[in-house]
């Protein structure tokens, strides 16, 4: 089976109150930590999706197909993303904030995935659902032709009896950094277990 993996890098970042992609993070841009964090091997494909040039051009020096575009609405950027994915049997959807999923939970979640391909596939801590979400190909339509100022939640909402969880091996791994204060919660964790 085919899976492949869409991040989700075009936020507007107005609870940053920057462009948190590219910010540092132990040294690095955030966005880098995410990206390195995707298990090798596991993906047939992956897409960065973004409205920023400056992140399409940090996907370019590390290699990683990058689909730069000019829309707002998020539903309108899951769409793009998922064009992308044709010939895939799956898609794990991520965000570009989340830089502290492991690469063996990401695996994990696709071996469930390949065990259930039927099933929509969340990461999780202590059964609480959460992102990322890997969807199989049977919901891609439903995924490329969500409503106006909606994501793949909607999705979730409307199968709740197709969601299985797959849990994370630590509540850290589904932290996002949705504002400064988060980021620093996020490095202080990098910096005290020494995470890659």
């Amino acid at each position: 089976m085919k899976v492949g993996c869409m991040i989700l890098a075009s936020g507007q970042g107005r609870r940053f109150g920057s462009n948190k992609l590219l910010a540092d993070l132990c040294g690095q841009p955030l966005l880098t930590h995410t990206l390195k964090h995707l298990p090798a091997g596991v993906f047939f494909k992956t897409l960065v999706v973004t409205r920023w040039p400056q992140v399409a051009r940090l996907c370019a020096d590390q290699g990683v197909a990058c689909l730069l575009h000019d829309r707002e609405d998020r539903s309108d950027v899951i769409r793009l993303g998922i064009r992308y994915m044709e010939g895939m049997d799956g898609c794990l959807i991520c965000q570009g904030d989340q830089p502290l999923c492991r690469p063996e939970s990401l695996t994990r979640l696709t071996e469930a995935f390949r065990r259930q391909p039927r099933c929509i596939h969340r990461l999780a801590w202590q059964g609480v659902g959460a992102s990322p979400v890997l969807f199989g190909a049977e919901h891609f339509a439903a995924l490329a032709s969500l409503p106006p100022r909606t994501g793949g939640s909607a999705v979730l909402k409307a199968a709740p009896q197709l969601v299985c969880l797959t849990e994370a091996e630590d509540p850290l791994e589904l932290w996002d950094a949705d504002t400064p204060e988060a980021l620093e919660r996020i490095a202080r964790a990098l910096q005290s277990q020494s995470l890659p």
